[in-house]
């Protein structure tokens, strides 16, 4: 992989190469998912705005000559939104090597036959499909989405799979533990694993003080703050016009890091806004930063750091 040429400020906070970027083709989510704040932000965001053509190619091209392994073609939306989705994970694929690899998240309720076919063939190397729950009341309670629609999309999607000979992308499922679906849990892994299926079940979050969700998304065990976080150290989010966001929780964007439009993403990455953020967060000074609230479901009521 290449690695960037410019090296980081004197003084810098665990300002390497990032890890992986998430980029937000278009805005937007036709899901209601009670967990998450899409459509609930006090900030008005308008849905479908897609990202330029060129500015993709420019973002991708420059995040190949930092070296960043992971690329996510989704952040705070559902990526298969956008018609042209494989053609921007194909403009990927087709210029990186291993390990850097691929990935899209979803809901699976756009994964229409034309869009599987379509990322069969572009080199995603991962396709993550949220699952909330097997009950089809509680998933459209949930998720605001009819279940059987999206598991026939994930029976078809699978079957062209199979028949095409395909190897990628390695599909996942994930969903939440939370106290609409905890006690299914158990059932809902037996029946992935008869797919041969891993299920990945994540934490309740509510990351950046998201109190629009507060009574909605209630986690099975108590939320506590977090004790440390990679996301200002090793990950980049960038939005559909090129503004750069500290975090993939940022959904009211207030914490700004960058604007690609009018700089490069070293620039930005080595900058001295990311280096004072990540000083600050390693020295554990949040305060009026979007991390203060930030509080994760945890089986242990553990001490904050902060």
């Amino acid at each position: 992989m290449q690695k960037n040429s410019q090296q980081p400020e004197n003084g810098a906070v665990g300002s390497n190469v990032p890890d992986h970027v998430q980029i937000q083709t278009i805005t937007g989510c036709n899901a209601k998912c009670i967990f998450c704040p899409n459509g609930k932000t006090r900030r008005k965001i308008p849905a479908g705005r897609r990202m330029d053509w060129d500015l993709y190619r420019s973002i991708v091209d420059q995040c190949l000559e930092l070296g960043i392994r992971r690329y996510s073609v989704y952040l705070m939306n559902e990526p298969m939104l956008d018609p042209e989705l494989a053609g921007r994970v194909a403009y990927v694929s087709a210029r990186i090597k291993k390990p850097q690899y691929v990935k899209v998240t979803s809901h699976g309720g756009l994964l229409s036959e034309r869009m599987a076919k379509e990322l069969l063939d572009s080199g995603l190397d991962k396709l993550k499909i949220s699952v909330q729950s097997l009950d089809p009341d509680t998933y459209r309670n949930i998720m605001g989405l009819p279940l059987a629609k999206t598991l026939k999309n994930i029976d078809r999607f699978l079957e062209l799979k199979v028949r095409g000979g395909y190897k990628l992308p390695r599909l996942e499922i994930v969903m939440v533990d939370s106290i609409q679906t905890h006690d299914e849990i158990p059932d809902i892994r037996r029946y992935w694993q008869d797919r041969n299926f891993k299920l990945y079940i994540e934490p309740v979050e509510n990351r950046a003080d998201q109190d629009n969700i507060r009574e909605t998304a209630v986690g099975r065990h108590q939320l506590t703050s977090f004790s440390w976080c990679r996301r200002l150290m090793e990950q980049v989010y960038i939005l559909y016009d090129g503004r750069m966001v500290q975090c993939c929780a940022d959904w009211e964007q207030r914490s700004l890091m960058g604007d690609l439009a009018t700089n490069s993403l070293a620039d930005i990455w080595y900058g001295q806004r990311y280096n004072d953020h990540r000083r600050r967060f390693a020295e554990g000074d949040v305060r009026g930063m979007i991390c203060t609230c930030c509080r994760k479901q945890s089986k242990e009521n553990k001490r904050a750091w902060f």
